[in-house]
């Protein structure tokens, strides 16, 4: 999102790749380091948020700087005889990566819902310390074979990515621009800010990814009570740097869809999509649903060419509850308690609807999801994803609309890469047969 921001300020700079076809990743990585450096030029205009979260804020620029150092290297060492990794030691790597990973996703269920159900004091403190051991462990286990998995991903995303006709055409050449790239890591948090009296974005920050969970409530109540506004500090799956910052906690098929979600903002910031991103909430929202649809439908043709699996029942990252509950729909009861809060919050009744919110955040911890705060910066966040039950945009209908009209995912992106503005997009579906 931030990058997206920084990279408008430097337009004029895409121009340059025209004649830089054979220096595809020096002028990707210029550029988006050179954004990174832009992108906090107004350093001194520091919000009342800024000042909040100074101590914990994330360095995006320093993070983005090491990193592209580090993939550099690490192809570099491909080069030299006998130091490559052959293909059976990468696929490999793939498997014990995930499995460590689906192993600390268990243990990080258990500590989140002891935590949002208040459960956590005297001897359950010892348990909570023997469970975050166990993390450390399993994290440094996993952490040793993330170059190898790193490159084996990003070698079959960019063959479904070609499979769908998402490489440029520079005359004679095809290159798939730009290239796939990114890093699994853990993701930094985000805070939110929101206006109580209604469901707005006012100020994102990118925070260090180990604030604890005390350390989270404290931020909170600096940014939002204490200056009257709501704020929340989320967990992020991908990050759209340069490599992308894609999260080293999620299954296999999400980190796929993660991938390639975070591929194409950078696909779209090349086009009017991407330039738009911030132009208003409904373009923000429209380019957000539009990687959404396509980094599932593409990461999912990457998961199937791994050899994985796809369950008939759809599965969301946030539907998934951590006890075994048939009867609770989440999708239903969160889109419930969404409409419910715009209603309240639309009448004047704050205190109301964030009783309400609290409310119901019980209701769906005690059905096992472990939803740590439920106020108006939650729905702000997830509201931006048009197809997430926390939303009411009808975006995700109407992007549907624009799939179902396109003979194949690859077809679908370039129909939305251009739209540079929200009307131009409804005329575009109402046109539709």
């Amino acid at each position: 999102m931030q990058l997206t921001k920084a990279l408008q300020r430097l337009g004029w700079l895409t121009s340059l790749l025209g004649w830089m076809r054979w220096r595809q990743w020096i002028g990707v990585i210029g550029l988006f380091v050179l954004s990174l450096s832009v992108m906090h030029g107004n350093a001194l205009e520091l919000s009342p948020t800024s000042r909040a979260t100074a101590s914990s804020s994330f360095s995006l620029e320093e993070w983005v700087i090491r990193n592209v150092a580090a993939k550099t290297l690490s192809g570099l060492f491909d080069f030299f005889p006998g130091r490559a990794n052959s293909d059976e030691e990468r696929e490999s790597a793939v498997d014990r990566y995930f499995l460590l990973g689906s192993q600390i996703r268990r243990v990080e269920g258990s500590m989140a819902l002891s935590l949002a159900r208040g459960r956590v004091g005297g001897e359950n403190d010892l348990e909570i310390v023997a469970l975050e051991q166990r993390l450390d462990n399993l994290r440094r286990e996993r952490d040793y074979l993330s170059n190898m998995v790193e490159q084996e991903l990003e070698k079959i995303v960019a063959t479904v990515l070609r499979q769908n006709s998402l490489e440029r055409s520079w005359g004679p050449l095809k290159p798939l621009f730009p290239p796939v790239s990114f890093r699994l890591d853990r993701l930094p948090k985000l805070i939110v800010v929101s206006p109580r009296e209604r469901i707005a974005t006012l100020e994102v920050h990118l925070l260090k990814p180990e604030l604890s969970t005390a350390d989270r409530d404290l931020l909170e109540m600096a940014v939002g009570r204490d200056q009257n506004k709501s704020a929340l500090v989320v967990g992020l799956g991908g990050l759209a740097t340069f490599p992308s910052l894609v999260s080293d906690s999620q299954s296999l098929r999400f980190s796929l869809q993660t991938i390639i979600h975070e591929w194409l903002h950078h696909y779209f910031f090349f086009h009017a999509l991407g330039q738009a991103y911030y132009d208003s909430a409904n373009m923000t929202t429209l380019n957000e649903t539009a990687a959404d649809i396509g980094g599932k439908e593409l990461g999912d043709l990457a998961f199937l060419a791994l050899g994985g699996e796809i369950p008939s029942t759809i599965t969301t990252r946030l539907d998934q509850p951590l006890v075994d509950d048939g009867r609770f729909e989440f999708n239903k009861e969160m889109r419930e308690t969404r409409m419910i809060t715009d209603e309240l919050l639309e009448a004047g009744l704050v205190e109301k609807a964030e009783a309400y919110m609290e409310e119901r955040r019980q209701i769906f911890v005690h059905n096992g999801y472990p939803i740590r705060v439920l106020n108006q910066a939650y729905f702000a966040f997830y509201g931006t994803y048009a197809e997430n039950a926390a939303s009411v945009s009808p975006i995700a209908s109407q992007l549907r609309l624009v799939r179902e009209g396109s003979s194949d995912v690859g077809q679908f992106i370039k129909s939305v890469r251009g739209f540079g503005d929200y009307q131009s997009f409804l005329s575009y579906v109402a046109g539709l047969p």
